[in-house]
């Protein structure tokens, strides 16, 4: 008697562990929406992007299948956009690369060599897109240890950033050892130590980085010079400079305009005024574009990758000879809002919110029903989730990929039974 209570007992406790209820299914229909948004919701799904040039930003995905010889030579990788995994690259070998800048799509062209079903018009394959960039995450590697992710060879979790300029991405454990885990997700943009020595420049703007917020922390006599410093996005220095340079250009401003008003005491009023406010105009777009803003020091910089909040870029310089050293490194974009990838899942959260998700759909066909009919359809979810894992695990043993024809029969196999079951006791009290 108590081996069969306890046998119950356990077969119960089974059973509510395997169990779910339709709000779970929906809560994580929820996430995966919210997911599917941040990452693909600003990429276009239906129409291949290779018409439309380089996109200053987008979702990508490398092609073994198309490129075996990229997993040996970065020369031979190609880069396909959203729409094209769909539609030309069903069921090929897949990297999803998260996003790129400035990638236009490689699929009609001679790197794939196939044609491209979403560009019927163009005459293909057509020439290499030269201006593309491609790092080891085309072949599936990561960070400065080489390896794919998931690594199989690793049973922990992972945590990887991609740094903002090279977009490689690197474990966190590999980043550097003085930086805290905390500090690493708490920011919203990295930039790896290699990508600082080759753009010396940024280092200028170390005062800015969450590097020396997280010292401050840590010694409460400097936290507040440098909590000023991070806020107003310049060195004490620097202010006294631009004070000096804002009361010089003033002070020869003033001395133009007593000499402008003792050698023309005989012009109009209304030209006169004129003539000051074009040269207050003049005034204030010198200072906007010859005055540098860049800090004159670079705050303790200590080689390794650095660490910025969001919005950070703001505090760029954009004086005249601060846009020709972007210009030389090739880093205008970093001016450009819409290059981050935080402004990019921005539009795609947006996009999404304006459409009825399947979550709010399901809520409200959940709230249409009564209890019975709730306990009706959760059962024969549970009852299909179970049958779906026993058909998916046949394709494990199988070593086979799954295909969206065998998923069509697997559910036409369901309806089929269903609509020749009998009416008998429910399948969730057998």
């Amino acid at each position: 008697m108590e081996d069969q209570i306890t046998k119950n007992s356990a077969e119960k406790k089974e059973l509510e562990e395997s169990t779910v209820t339709l709000l779970d299914v929906l809560e994580e229909e929820k996430e995966l929406e919210e997911e599917y948004a941040a990452v693909l919701g600003a990429s276009d799904e239906k129409f291949c992007t290779y018409n439309k040039g380089a996109i200053k930003r987008q979702a990508l995905y490398s092609c073994l299948t198309c490129c075996p010889e990229s997993r040996n030579d970065l020369n031979k990788c190609a880069g396909v956009c959203l729409a094209c995994s769909y539609q030309c690259h069903e069921n090929h070998e897949l990297i999803e690369l998260y996003t790129k800048r400035n990638f236009r799509c490689d699929c009609p062209t001679e790197r794939i060599g196939n044609r491209c079903r979403l560009n019927d018009s163009l005459k293909q394959p057509v020439a290499l897109n030269k201006n593309n960039i491609y790092n080891q995450n085309f072949q599936g590697l990561y960070c400065n240890c080489h390896r794919p992710y998931p690594d199989p060879e690793t049973t922990e979790d992972e945590f990887m950033l991609q740094c903002v300029i090279c977009e490689d991405w690197f474990h966190s454990h590999h980043l550097s050892s003085n930086v805290t885990t905390k500090l690493m997700e708490a920011c919203s943009e990295m930039i790896c130590g290699t990508c600082m020595d080759k753009h010396a420049f940024l280092q200028d703007y170390n005062g800015l980085s969450m590097n020396l917020m997280e010292q401050s922390v840590e010694n409460s006599e400097i936290n507040d010079s440098i909590s000023d410093d991070i806020r107003a996005g310049k060195d004490n220095d620097y202010d006294k400079l631009r004070n000096d340079l804002d009361k010089s250009i003033s002070d020869i401003m003033n001395i133009g305009e007593a000499a402008s008003s003792q050698i023309d005491t005989d012009e109009p009023k209304v030209k006169r005024q004129k003539l000051e406010e074009n040269t207050e105009e003049q005034s204030t777009s010198k200072k906007q574009t010859d005055i540098c803003r860049r800090p004159a020091l670079k705050s303790n910089y200590e080689s390794g990758p650095t660490f910025w909040a969001a919005d950070w870029r703001n505090n760029l310089c954009r004086c005249m000879n601060c846009m020709d050293v972007y210009k030389s490194e090739k880093m205008e974009y970093f001016l450009d809002n819409d290059d981050t990838a935080k402004s990019y899942e921005e539009r795609g959260m947006k996009r999404a919110a304006s459409e009825s998700s399947a979550y709010e759909q399901g809520i409200q066909a959940l709230a249409s029903i009564n209890r019975v009919q709730q306990i009706d359809a959760i059962t024969e979810y549970n009852h299909m989730k179970d049958r779906l894992k026993e058909y998916l695990h046949t394709f494990v043993v199988s070593k086979k990929v799954v295909t969206e024809e065998d998923i069509n029969r697997f559910f036409s196999e369901m309806r089929s039974e269903r609509n020749v079951a009998s009416v008998g006791q429910p399948y969730f009290c057998r």
